[in-house]
């Protein structure tokens, strides 16, 4: 069994006050980022977004929690739908929901990403404390796919518009 230890460093310089802030929020907790800054820095670790322990980070496990709620086991999302739903959840930027919440859960076989001829989509397996699966095969008929049709992208869009609006006391 390895060994753990806690670290603790006071960082009084601003950018780099403001670089750990920005990483704190794309990885979903200060511990995250610091475990993956060391694992790129001196392991060299293709790895380095997954926790320590090899378990599927917090983020991560949210987001799949919120794409089971919005598929179910074995329903189809698509790629962009999911990541824009997901940035609104879990309150991370949306470029950010691929590297906390995709690659982990595709790495751990709970999701798979299937291309399309127009779209990728994800497909949302089952995940508990002991196996992580998916249901359904990436080429098997959608059981249900999970689409917006583009109108919650095209009610954000008319929100940044409208908030655009007030900021510029139009």
């Amino acid at each position: 069994m390895s060994e753990s230890r806690v670290a603790k460093a006071t960082i009084s310089d601003d950018e780099r006050l403001e670089a750990l802030a920005e990483a704190e929020e794309e990885h979903g907790s200060l511990a995250d980022a610091i475990r993956f800054a060391v694992s790129e820095a001196y392991v060299d670790n293709d790895e380095a977004s997954e926790s320590s322990d090899g378990e599927i980070p917090l983020k991560a496990r949210e987001g799949h929690r919120k794409l089971v709620e919005w598929t179910g086991i074995g329903g189809r999302i698509e790629l962009e739908t999911a990541e824009s739903v997901l940035a609104n959840h879990l309150n991370i930027k949306t470029d950010a929901i691929r590297r906390i919440v995709v690659k982990p859960l595709k790495a751990a076989d709970v999701i798979r990403l299937h291309q399309g001829v127009h779209d990728v989509w994800v497909i949302v397996g089952s995940l508990d404390d002991t196996t992580a699966s998916v249901d359904a095969e990436p080429d098997a008929p959608a059981p249900k796919a999970a689409t917006d049709g583009g109108e919650a992208r095209e009610r954000l869009d008319e929100l940044a518009a409208a908030g655009a609006e007030v900021a510029n006391g139009e």
